[in-house]
């Protein structure tokens, strides 16, 4: 990971698919990334937890078709492999949600945007493979 201690010009923004059959609560979410809530980064994560719910709730939009998968391909730069993922979860009934997360943000979504991340467990996925500075 590289830091920039001095003035940084620009910012950069992280989009990433959210499907699930349920809200992210931060108990599943802590669990699927393999931290302990009370170990030394529980707090880092469920910062992260927040603020990945945070641009869920007040930007996501929602995917509700397989046309709409596919034209995220050329604007969003999701991997073939993830659209399939997203119009697999259209025809199984589940939500699909895309959002972004920006550098400008407190530390936690700040540091959501400097990897590449991508997280499945047996009750939610998340991509953010396309990161961008």
């Amino acid at each position: 990971m590289k830091i920039k201690l001095d003035f940084v010009a620009n910012s950069s923004s992280t989009s990433f698919v959210y499907i699930s059959n349920e809200e992210l609560s931060e108990e599943v979410f802590l669990e699927a990334v393999g931290v302990d809530g009370d170990g030394p980064v529980g707090d880092l994560f469920r910062q992260m937890h927040s603020e990945i719910c945070t641009a869920l709730r007040h930007h996501g939009e929602q995917v509700t078709t397989k046309e709409t998968a596919d034209s995220l391909a050329g604007t969003h730069e999701f991997t073939p492999e993830v659209i399939e993922k997203m119009k697999n979860a259209i025809e199984q009934g589940k939500n699909v949600v895309t959002a972004k997360l920006s550098s400008d943000g407190p530390l936690a979504e700040s540091l959501l945007c400097m990897a590449m991340f991508e997280i499945e467990s047996d009750r939610f996925y998340i991509n953010a493979y396309n990161n961008y500075w």
